[in-house]
């Protein structure tokens, strides 16, 4: 009897409409909506497998059970003529590859190769300090061409060590590890040739090329640990244009070292996550200021991944906890000049990361504090209550736990509000919580590390006949004074999971709150 498949990979396209997952036997693409298999493969073990949007375009990496599935190759093949394009095989192993229609990138523990897609011309090699996570992320859109990836740690002196900022700086080819003379064509007879860009050229043929590890000096500041002043910074985040092969900037994003990298599907935004899983944060990529900040409670959680809407309203992440948390970012996310005085120093660290009013669990209270006074980024209680509708609230997770807290902390809000007059911003920004705008807790009852990567979906009708154990019910319509429209606007969120599942849940935009299950389907047995 043949042993199960073990998953080693499973991620959604750029747009979030399929699924690719690699298992220990091959690999299998999926349709989410209508939910169907519709390509795959048995040919040995795949540790990643990238799809170019809904194309026929595949990057698989394999994991080394064969000679011919090295995790130091990479394959571009066209599922539709069952062809391999081209094969390129790297110094170490690939950790990770992700594409758009322009660039290709090859992310290996201490480098970054970028390639034209159109032709796998070698176009830039950035010598990066270890990523060992594979944290790396690139802009869907073309308009917006860039690259994010955890920069280097620098030691940074300072005389005031809590103010200490690398925020918003211009840097040379020496701050970020760049070559300036890295562009190369991975051509098997010259692989080491440095020329222009627009010089290069290489046919785009089916081949199997061996790209030249360079030797790139890292430009790490080495200063004496002993200095008091002295300060290491390892949550600075680098962005990178793949238009112009130039980094633009150095956005600081947390003290620590960063958990989670995400840019929007427009490429305006780069949302980053803290490794204690407590801070999100979300960045203009055009100007590198914060725009909003978010915090999930005081538990430390391991944050997985990270999702924004098409339209950048709603941000998503999933943890550890078997929680997603889903943001609403609202109208501040384009108003990247309304930013606080605060916005570059480290005291907002500090209090997120050491301070609370109360403990939140499974995801029931958020605080987020918005750059932009004006946003109605989330649900926020400090308004009147009869102008808002109530948050859903699914029955399976209406506990007593959660009743009391929500009831502790709406009591906590009111004297913040109370408070808040007398303090500065600062401060207030942290004693006034505001609810999340929605979250969901995926059915796994096993206690095992499950992993899971989030998509949110366009706007789509929802019967709600279809679902009366779900719409019917007096949770729902317990403090709506309005009937049900039927069918529904909602918000479609995909979850897939590490133990091999894709969860249908639906969002209310307007309520928040709880988002309902509508349906789940085994990867593995489909």
């Amino acid at each position: 009897m043949s042993s199960p498949r073990a998953i080693n990979f499973l991620n959604f396209n750029q747009i979030g409409s399929c699924i690719s997952m690699g298992t220990s036997k091959g690999f299998e693409i999926f349709n989410c909506d209508p939910f169907g298999k519709f390509y795959s493969d048995d040919s040995g073990g795949y540790g990643i497998v990238e799809m170019l949007f809904s194309t026929s375009l595949l990057a698989v990496v394999g994991v080394g059970d064969q000679p011919a599935m090295s995790p130091r190759r990479l394959r571009i093949i066209n599922t539709k003529r069952h062809s391999i394009i081209c094969e390129v095989t790297f110094p170490s192993t690939i950790l990770a590859v992700k594409m758009n229609k322009a660039r290709l990138i090859v992310l290996l523990q201490d480098q970054i190769y970028i390639y034209d897609i159109s032709n796998m011309r070698l176009l830039h090699t950035i010598e990066t300090a270890s990523n060992l996570r594979g944290l790396i992320a690139v802009s869907p859109s073309l308009e917006s061409n860039y690259l994010a990836y955890p920069s280097p740690p620098k030691v940074i002196k300072s005389e005031i060590k809590g103010h200490a900022t690398t925020n918003n700086i211009s840097l040379s080819s020496n701050d970020t590890g760049v070559s300036p003379n890295s562009n190369a064509v991975a051509d098997p007879v010259s692989s080491s040739a440095q020329r222009p860009i627009a010089g290069d050229s290489t046919a785009g043929t089916s081949s199997s090329v061996e790209v030249a590890h360079n030797s790139i000096t890292p430009t790490l500041n080495h200063n004496n640990p002993k200095n008091a002043n002295n300060i290491m910074k390892n949550g600075d985040v680098i962005l990178f244009n793949m238009q112009t092969l130039q980094p633009v900037m150095v956005i600081e994003a947390h003290k620590g070292e960063i958990a989670a990298l995400s840019m929007s599907r427009d490429g305006s935004l780069l949302a980053t996550a803290s490794e204690k899983g407590t801070i999100v944060r979300v960045f203009s990529v055009e100007t590198g200021s914060k725009v909003y900040q978010f915090r999930r409670g005081t538990y430390p959680t391991k944050i997985y991944s990270m999702c924004f809407s098409d339209d950048n309203q709603f941000l998503a992440a999933s943890s550890s906890s078997k929680t997603v948390h889903i943001f609403k970012l609202g109208n501040a996310a384009s108003a990247t000049g309304a930013v606080d005085a605060h916005n570059n120093s480290d005291l907002e660290d500090q209090d997120a990361d050491d301070f609370s009013i109360e403990e939140v669990d499974d995801g029931d209270q958020e605080e987020v504090v918005s750059l932009d006074r004006t946003s109605t980024a989330s649900y926020d209680s400090s308004q009147a209550d009869n102008h808002l509708k109530e948050p859903v609230v699914d029955a399976s997770r209406r506990t007593v736990g959660r009743m009391i807290r929500n009831s502790s902390q709406r009591l906590s809000r009111r004297a913040a509000r109370t408070l808040g007059a007398y303090f500065p911003s600062k401060v207030t920004s942290i004693l006034e919580p505001s609810r999340h705008f929605a979250s969901l807790k995926l059915p796994i009852e096993t206690g095992a590390t499950i992993k899971s990567i989030t998509t949110i979906g366009q706007l789509v009708d929802i019967d709600t006949a279809e679902y009366p154990e779900l719409f019917e019910n007096s949770l729902w319509n317990a403090s709506a004074n309005e009937p049900k429209a039927s069918p529904m606007k909602m918000i479609p969120v995909r979850v897939i999971s590490s133990d091999g599942y894709m969860y249908n849940y639906v969002l209310d935009p307007e309520r928040g709150g709880d988002c309902l299950l509508l349906s789940q389907f085994s990867l593995l047995t489909y």
